[in-house]
């Protein structure tokens, strides 16, 4: 007869987790494409959160940890986010900071969100300025600063040749508009007009929350007309932008939605 023994830890014993390996860090990374799953936020959250207590010690988890806050983000939980975003440290991950911006905001830490705002977008100018094929004009308008950026060599999918940034001297989410003409556009413009036909060129307006096709065009505009508009339009934008909200809590968690176009980069 074989007897079995139960092993039950002492009342008020800490019960350590179990040693991990990269085996794990493959199953919770596996998990994270299951085609078998619907992938939502909630799911990427509930397994990655699965992991992180699974493996707190392992090298992984500062990755995991920012993957649960965009999850978390995603799923509407700011306070959630915010847990797992502190737990991951500095993010290098530009998507990520917005993301934690809107999460800073959502639980009512303004001042250091606009502060991460004020990073991100200094790390942006730093990174464009080592760049032989951009060139950047910076100036101070009403309201705040507009930063014109004009690529030498666009990028082949969104095709932006020129773009104008307004981050407001106060609290608020850039904003940006943009003129290129990007590869699926052109595309389409092309199965219309001809395989000839010349490049449509787009002006685009970006806030974080929204996006508007301000003009398209096959023929040239005078960039001084375009410098001239954009500046306006920048005005205009932070008599009001976007994020300004006193909203706090459960729901009023609004994320950016554009955050590659509202800082654009040439990929060459």
């Amino acid at each position: 007869m074989t007897t079995f023994i139960a092993v039950y830890p002492r009342a008020g014993a800490e019960i350590q987790p179990q040693d991990c390996s990269l085996r794990d860090v493959g199953a919770w990374q596996a998990q994270l494409v299951d085609r078998e799953q619907e992938l939502s936020p909630d799911y990427i959250l509930r397994v990655t959160e699965a992991f992180l207590a699974r493996c707190p010690t392992r090298p992984e988890v500062r990755e995991a940890s920012k993957v649960a806050g965009i999850a978390a983000t995603n799923a509407g939980e700011p306070v959630r986010a915010l847990r797992h975003f502190e737990r991951a440290g500095q993010l290098y991950d530009e998507r990520a900071n917005f993301y934690k911006a809107a999460v800073l905001l959502a639980n009512g830490e303004a001042q250091r969100a606009w502060a991460l705002r004020d990073q991100l977008v200094a790390d942006w100018l730093e990174e464009l300025a080592g760049d032989p094929l951009v060139a950047v004009e910076s100036h101070a308008v009403r309201g705040g600063f507009m930063h014109t950026v004009r690529f030498a060599r666009p990028d082949h999918d969104s095709g932006i040749g020129t773009a104008w940034i307004g981050v407001p001297d106060g609290p608020g989410w850039p904003a940006t508009l943009t003129m290129g003409a990007g590869r699926q556009r052109t595309a389409f413009h092309r199965l219309r007009a001809g395989a000839q036909s010349a490049p449509m060129q787009h002006v685009d307006y970006y806030r974080c929350r929204g996006r508007r096709l301000l003009a398209e065009t096959e023929a040239s505009i005078a960039m001084s007309e375009l410098d001239e508009a954009a500046r306006l339009t920048l005005i205009g934008y932070f008599t009001a932008p976007d994020g300004t909200t006193r909203q706090t809590g459960e729901g009023t968690l609004k994320t950016c939605l554009w955050p590659s176009r509202i800082l654009p980069r040439s990929i060459h």
